[in-house]
């Protein structure tokens, strides 16, 4: 079947003339505003997720899992946005909703995502961020990471579909037959995504250097960018790619920008295999 992309083109041409970039949902938009308002009491948080019938439902959902293991059961979505804290319930509106969006978004890549952000919180308990972003945050990153992978799914399917085989075939990372194939790769797609939605400055530079570091705008981006890189490789060599056969390669510059020395390898890892039983149960709720 001849591709609708003829030729490599740059990210503007898609933007402009291929893909349109969904808007935040607003629902999720609304959240976010209060949730990042420090005067904002929780109950305001509580009485919009209560208006939104699948993000209550989640919310009810995880406050009542074995995660927390609770002795009594909350029915109060009210309850549960201050049982939870900020934080938590910013993770969750955003797993509960992103994939949402995109009807396409295959539960393999959800997986990923998942453990990819539990990776970024083991690497932040363990040798910092380098950076003000902490373990609650950290997990946002890697939720989000290959956000650009379902934009190039619902909108270039046969491209992208050749960008994931052709990389199979040749063993290498995906993100480089994509920008073959297709002329961006998902992480500058995620980029744009996250800009569009006006989330904060690391993460979209994150998302967008996470395989490489010069498509973040500034060094002082580059820590968190390198960091999420090797999240995503700890998922990928630990039986959780974000699809079958997924080669994930980290170059040496960003080891060295990531901050992660051989020392700290083994309380990463064990934080972060601590941390895979409950990748299912967090699926389940955003399901």
């Amino acid at each position: 079947m001849p591709s609708r992309v003829k030729k490599p083109v740059d990210i503007d041409y898609l933007i402009n003339e291929v893909i349109t970039l969904p808007s935040l949902p607003s629902t999720v938009s609304r959240i976010s505003d209060l949730l990042n308002d420090p005067t904002a009491p929780l109950s305001d948080v509580g009485k919009i997720i209560a208006t939104d019938p699948a993000i209550a439902l989640k919310t009810l959902r995880l406050v009542n899992s074995a995660y927390y293991g609770l002795a009594t059961k909350v029915t109060s979505v009210e309850h549960a946005v201050v049982l939870l804290g900020v934080k938590v319930i910013k993770n969750l509106v955003f797993t509960a909703t992103v994939f949402d969006t995109f009807k396409s978004g295959a539960d393999v890549l959800l997986k990923h995502s998942v453990a990819t952000g539990m990776a970024m919180q083991a690497m932040v308990e363990s040798c910092g961020s380098r950076s003000d972003v902490d373990r609650e945050g950290a997990f946002v990153f890697g939720l989000l990471h290959d956000i650009g992978k379902i934009i190039l799914e619902e909108f270039l399917p046969e491209e992208f579909e050749q960008a994931r085989g052709l990389a199979k075939r040749r063993a290498v990372p995906v993100y480089q037959v994509e920008r073959e194939i297709i002329g961006v790769d998902h992480a500058e797609v995620g980029g744009r995504l996250a800009e569009n939605w006006k989330l904060p400055p690391e993460l979209i530079n994150a998302i967008s250097g996470h395989h490489d570091l010069s498509q973040c705008r500034s060094n002082a981006m580059r820590p968190l960018a390198a960091m999420l890189s090797v999240a995503d490789y700890i998922c990928v060599a630990s039986g959780i790619p974000a699809e079958t056969g997924a080669v994930c390669i980290v170059s040496d510059d960003i080891w060295r920008a990531s901050g992660v020395t051989s020392r700290q390898v083994p309380a990463i890892l064990g934080k972060f295999f601590a941390a895979v039983p409950g990748i299912d149960e967090i699926c389940q709720v955003a399901a």
